[in-house]
């Protein structure tokens, strides 16, 4: 994980205001309708999503969420999450990701033939000042535009994006990221903390 996500200049943080009391039912069935084609199994977990609740021996409708405390409420927002999942995989990562590898960063191969230069000379204190340049410098141009790198992972309904580009593109991926969860699966995405 550390190597892969070595050059990330920003994180975006995501994480979903109350995902398990906000899954759509209509959302869920038709995600589950895609690869189950059992409607007693489909109307079994629409009535269970449907059940109510009962507190302080008074029973309350459930218009939307997992049922609480159940064991397949984990389950069933992960099976919710994998179109988050599968949009971040399939479209955003590779509209987001460019280039190969990042352009030679000039000043750092400057203080490398300076460093030679010096070494050639003899004068050590000079080898030593440009070696300490050499060393607080990136090898690699990490504002080099024609490279930019998103990566994903998610863990229940909290995610991570690490974007190697500008402050402004990755604003721009979570404001994507942000409209697709409100439009596409009806969910909020908690405000930053302070």
């Amino acid at each position: 994980m550390a190597s892969t996500w070595t050059g990330t200049t920003w994180f975006i943080e995501g994480d979903i205001a109350d995902c398990f009391g906000s899954l759509d039912h209509e959302v869920m069935l038709a995600i589950l309708a895609e690869q189950i084609h059992d409607n007693r199994f489909l109307n079994l977990v629409g009535g269970m999503l449907r059940a109510g609740y009962l507190e302080d021996w008074k029973w309350h409708a459930t218009h939307s969420g997992a049922p609480q405390g159940g064991v397949i409420s984990p389950i069933l927002s992960n099976i919710y999450l994998d179109r988050l999942d599968t949009f971040v995989e399939q479209e955003m990562v590779p509209a987001w990701t460019r280039g190969t590898v990042r352009r030679p960063n000039r000043a750092y191969y400057n203080a490398t033939s300076r460093v030679g230069y010096w070494k050639r000379k003899g004068d050590r204190d000079k080898v030593k000042t440009y070696r300490k340049i050499q060393q607080s410098i990136p090898t690699r141009d990490v504002h080099d535009p024609d490279y930019r790198r998103l990566r994903y992972i998610r863990y229940a309904d909290d995610h991570l994006l690490g974007f190697a580009g500008t402050k402004a593109e990755a604003e721009q991926i979570k404001n994507e990221l942000t409209a697709f969860l409100r439009k596409d699966l009806k969910l909020a995405l908690l405000p930053r903390k302070p």
